[in-house]
């Protein structure tokens, strides 16, 4: 069945200090500046983005530390991202298809069962020795690190692309890269814990290394095996 067009929603960026807010338990974490898009079919969550679209106000997204993503209770970890309505497709039987940017990384401090969905009192959180010599040091590295990966993967799967516009800043690439790795969920957690923006660097440094000799190799392999299947023929 066909929906509404998309329509623009724009929540405004309000200061958190300290708020109540709905939580979004996922399976995936959300980073500043990261689009996240979701299909709204329960309940309980149709109430809880109904009202964030008709008061233009964020949630929380936040990993599951343990429970379902549909269905049931989730118990969420500590610290998540704030996320704002950009765009919504209303589905003709009461579904909803959003897409959410990520602004900032909030802290829970306690949750909140009265309602159908979870909420949360949260704070703020900043990144950490964002301007130091570190973080710009880190800089380049991290980015060349990270198109090298990209390229590879683009190899891997066939493709190829001439270059990856990346930000400059050192805040604003940790969390660009964390959002674009293919890296399991804990592993992404652990990085949107890290408020440390060297550290953060450090720390995707040392992933994307993993990452670039896993891909060669199997760059490597399928060469092979594309070079034996021709000289077959």
């Amino acid at each position: 069945t066909v929906g509404t067009a998309w329509r623009p929603c724009y929540a405004p960026l309000a200061e958190l200090s300290m708020v109540r807010i709905p939580l979004f338990p996922l399976n995936t974490v959300l980073f500043p500046h990261a689009p996240q898009r979701l299909h709204i079919f329960e309940e309980r969550y149709k109430l809880m983005i109904g009202r964030c679209i008709d008061e233009r106000a964020p949630f929380g997204v936040v990993l599951i530390r343990s429970g379902e993503e549909v269905g049931g209770q989730a118990e969420p970890y500590d610290i998540g991202t704030t996320a704002s309505i950009t765009h919504v497709q209303r589905l003709p039987d009461g579904r909803t298809n959003i897409l959410a940017l990520g602004t900032r990384r909030f802290r829970i401090l306690d949750l909140d069962h009265s309602q159908p969905y979870l909420q949360a009192n949260v704070e703020e959180l900043s990144s950490e020795d964002v301007d130091t010599l570190d973080a710009e040091a880190d800089v380049e590295r991290v980015a060349a690190l990270f198109s090298e990966q990209y390229r590879l993967l683009m190899a891997v799967t066939g493709q190829w692309v001439r270059s990856v516009g990346l930000p400059n800043e050192p805040d604003r690439l940790a969390d660009f890269v964390a959002a674009h790795v293919d890296l399991p969920p804990p592993i992404k957690q652990e990085l949107l814990e890290t408020l440390s923006v060297p550290g953060r660097l450090h720390r995707e440094a040392d992933l994307l290394g993993d990452l670039i000799r896993e891909l060669t190799k199997r760059w490597e392999e399928s060469r092979r095996e594309r070079f034996a299947g021709t000289a077959l023929n």
